[in-house]
């Protein structure tokens, strides 16, 4: 048998202290949970604004940059707009610098030309110019003049070869004498094919010239 020894008024006062402790407990992590809360979102804020703030800065700088640089940009679209033209220009160069090159490599050696005359007809898809040679070989018509012939056929560029004359000088015709050492002068008319073009600026003009 047990035997309660204290009134029912201080058991109620008991219960009431520990009621109001633990409202207190509670009140006080509500608190400091409230508390966390507010550091962490003002935190964030903080580093936010910050963020911004670099933003803004770096912003700031580019356009200020950016200012600095619309001289060089207007000066380099002039530069691709001259390249362009200057391109476009020189797309059809032709060399006779080399035309003559590979002319005076096939020349026969009992061959003197007396003329040259080259005329550039500009860059289109087809032959770029027109040629007319004249000279004198030693050796008469035969092999003399085939001779300049075939050795003209060996050059790339030249296409549509065509002997206007071939004649012995008037001694050998007075004389009747047509053979190989007779001196015999030409006259070859001829087209300058596409081959004969540079193609240095087909893909623009080089860095050198830029």
């Amino acid at each position: 048998m047990r035997v309660n020894l204290l009134p029912e008024a201080t058991k109620q006062r008991g219960r009431a202290s520990r009621q109001r402790a633990i409202a207190g407990v509670v009140g006080v992590v509500f608190l400091l949970a409230l508390g966390g809360v507010y550091w962490l979102f003002a935190n964030q804020v903080s580093n936010r604004e910050e963020d911004l703030a670099t933003a803004q800065a770096t912003t700031a700088q580019l356009r200020a940059d950016q200012a600095e640089l619309v001289a060089f940009v207007e000066l380099a679209d002039r530069r691709d707009r001259a390249n362009t033209v200057l391109s476009a220009a020189l797309a059809g160069e032709v060399s006779l610098a080399a035309v003559l090159q590979d002319l005076a490599a096939v020349t026969p050696v009992d061959t003197q030309f007396d003329s040259i005359a080259v005329q550039l007809t500009g860059a289109g898809e087809g032959n770029v110019g027109t040629f007319n040679i004249g000279g004198r070989t030693l050796t008469s018509h035969a092999p003399g003049v085939e001779r300049v012939l075939l050795s003209l056929e060996k050059i790339t560029t030249f296409r549509d070869l065509y002997l206007n004359s071939s004649s012995l000088s008037g001694e050998d015709v007075e004389e009747g004498d047509d053979e190989a050492g007779s001196i015999a002068s030409f006259s070859v008319d001829g087209n300058i094919g596409p081959e004969a073009r540079t193609g240095r600026y087909k893909n623009g003009l080089p860095e050198d010239l830029r």
